[in-house]
């Protein structure tokens, strides 16, 4: 039997013929006379931080540790040991696995994971690049973009079809993974708490690790639901808080908005974006917004474990039955042509719900039908107007202007345009009293419709 295993920290997925076999987090505790990995480790995480390590399969090598134990003392031994125990348990000795690895892993790093795996009782027969893996159980347009995330980084893959699926760059955000996303929710749920009932969950690791455990549940709660019931039982008192969708969300921005300027970077030219996520991204609250304002887009959650059953599928192309084996970076895969995208027609606007200004301070702009361009350095050359620059600010952010009796907004920057605080993308119809935000805080104009002409330019 042949096993598949995804590489990734923030689950480890080991697949077989069945499906999905096991998945656990990259995690490791080194206070024990052996090193605990994976879900034991994870549930005491917070509880000694100082024994705690989560960087080993992400820097896999034989580099010692920062605060090498007698449990371990470097990376290499870390991944060994969590190999070890899925194997022990998952897997007869011998069994052979195709491996489904990151895309910044070197050639020494491949090796050692192949040392690794050897010497966990497994035979390495394969080793292929996880993006394209993922990406090979349903047919792709000609150019994707595949985005996953790390504990500590997300990364973006560039795919392409040119007669079978290939990576054709990479992009790695650190700082962006789930840690950032983690530590914001606690730090404002832990604010929450104190505002509303005066307990500080942070203050101590048992009631910290509560918050992390059962953080996971109430992500997923929050996907039907708009509020959720947050509970930590401490002292023989329970403390309770209701937190929204969006407060998850704003927490978030900064970590959302890091990912949607890479996207942008990297999206084809003008042409429509597809992007492929994995399913760790399905679960967070607001993300679906963000996502939404990216002009003509297509957006696709990969089933879990994407990678490790697209290698197992495309075994053939994978497998080596020498002892070299190379990094496999292209797979056959369907290719689709994709529906074009029309931007659907929308009727004229009534003059009184048609705006005739956008007020930045204390200065008024007629909104004409030649546009009206805004951001940090807008240029010459038309109508603009020269905002602040700062954290999410384009230097041409956004334009305004009256077309067909209809004033219409068109977002033309890489982190975003928010309008009545929800993000926007492509062109959308603006209405008298809309606000509208260029940046995080960012400067915000007013949309104003003006009876008679007051002279202002």
């Amino acid at each position: 039997m042949t096993l598949a295993l995804e590489v990734n920290d923030t689950g480890l997925v080991l697949a077989g013929a069945a499906g999905i076999l096991a998945e656990e987090p990259g995690l490791a505790m080194l206070d024990g006379a052996a090193p605990e990995t994976g879900l034991p480790a994870a549930a005491r995480a917070r509880l000694k931080p100082l024994f705690g390590e989560n960087r080993y399969w992400q820097e896999l090598s034989e580099t010692a540790l920062p605060r090498p134990t007698a449990a371990a003392a470097t990376f290499a031994e870390l991944a060994y040991a969590q190999l070890k125990s899925l194997a022990a348990e998952y897997a007869a000795d011998g069994s052979e696995v195709l491996l489904a690895v990151p895309p910044w892993y070197r050639r020494e790093q491949l090796g050692l994971l192949l040392g690794i795996v050897r010497e966990a009782g497994l035979k390495g027969v394969g080793l292929v690049d996880a993006a394209v893996a993922a990406s090979v159980l349903q047919p792709v347009p000609a150019t994707l973009l595949q985005l996953d995330m790390w504990l500590h980084r997300a990364v973006v893959s560039v795919l392409e079809h040119t007669g079978e699926l290939r990576r054709s760059r990479f992009e790695i955000l650190p700082q962006h993974g789930w840690l950032a996303l983690q530590q914001a929710w606690l730090a404002m749920l832990a604010a929450t708490f104190v505002k509303k009932t005066r307990f500080d969950p942070l203050h101590q690791a048992r009631t910290e690790q509560l918050l992390c455990d059962g953080l996971p549940a109430w992500l997923e709660t929050l996907r039907t639901q708009p509020v959720v019931t947050v509970e930590i039982e401490h002292g023989g008192a329970r403390h309770a808080i209701e937190v929204s969708a969006a407060e998850f969300a704003a927490a978030a921005e900064p970590v959302y908005l890091g990912w949607m300027r890479v996207l942008q970077q990297l999206r084809p030219g003008s042409a429509p974006l597809h992007l492929r996520m994995s399913q760790r991204f399905a679960a967070l609250p607001g993300l679906g917004e963000y996502l939404g304002g990216i002009r003509e887009s297509e957006v696709v959650v990969l089933p879990r474990g994407a990678a490790a059953l697209g290698a197992l599928a495309c075994e053939p192309a994978i497998r080596r039955e020498d002892a070299a084996l190379a990094l496999v970076q292209r797979l056959p895969v369907e290719l689709r042509e994709p529906p074009p995208f029309a931007p659907a027609a929308a009727p004229e606007q009534a003059s009184a719900d048609r705006p005739t200004h956008i007020l930045r301070g204390s200065q008024a702009h007629r909104i004409r039908r030649e546009p009206l361009a805004v951001g940090a350095a807008p240029g010459a050359g038309g109508r603009s107007v020269t905002i602040d620059a700062g954290p999410g600010v384009s230097r041409s952010h956004f334009a305004v202007w009256l077309d067909g009796g209809t004033v219409w907004l068109e977002d033309r920057s890489t982190y975003g345009t928010f309008v009545n605080g929800t993000r926007v993308g492509g062109r959308v119809r603006l209405h008298p009293g809309d606000r509208v935000r260029a940046g995080s805080p960012g400067t915000e104009l007013l949309l104003l419709r003006v009876e008679e002409d007051d002279g202002t330019p």
